[in-house]
């Protein structure tokens, strides 16, 4: 539980180095690094010893897998329609993506890896990453609503109508 624990604050001090590296050029070269960390650090606790679900483990494993190629196809999707993902982070992005997925929610990227996540976590049904991975969720969530604040200055009524179109995480 220990390692959960650490995995969940790891995660969040990761959260805000990312976001230094996109408002201090000095730190620009951590936008790469800490992509990857935001993207494996929640899928690497569920390999440490701990009590697992007491499931139909077969049919949770499928159900995993289906999700994470779920999440994958979305994520790949949003990547294809933004070009460069990373560039939508920074202080000033150049247009607002409303085509594609973005047409059916503002953060299918988040959306896809928030799918991934509970994939992978059905698959090894591990007790303590599933309960701290809720917490992982609730900093993708504050991450996305940071990212909006972001966006709704850059691009004023144009992001407030398209807000008011489109979900955050689900289609409306």
């Amino acid at each position: 539980m220990i390692i959960q624990i650490i995995v969940v604050l790891i995660f969040a001090i990761n959260l805000i180095l990312i976001r230094l590296a996109y408002s201090q050029k000095s730190l620009g070269w951590y936008r790469y690094a800490g992509g990857g960390i935001f993207v494996l650090l929640p899928l690497l606790p569920v390999i440490f010893e701990q009590p697992r679900f007491e499931l139909d483990y077969f049919w949770w494993r499928i159900a995993g897998a289906a999700v994470i190629l779920l999440g994958a196809a979305l994520i790949a999707w949003a990547a294809r329609v933004l070009g460069n993902p990373f560039d939508y982070l920074s202080e000033k992005p150049k247009a607002l993506a409303t085509s594609g997925p973005y047409d059916l929610v503002r953060h299918p990227i988040y959306l896809g890896l928030i799918f991934v996540f509970i994939g992978w976590w059905w698959v090894w049904a591990a007790v303590y990453t599933f309960y701290f991975g809720m917490f992982i969720l609730a900093m993708i969530w504050l991450e996305a609503y940071l990212e909006e604040k972001l966006l709704a200055k850059a691009f004023g009524a144009q992001f407030i109508d398209y807000r008011r179109r489109t979900g955050m995480f689900w289609i409306k």
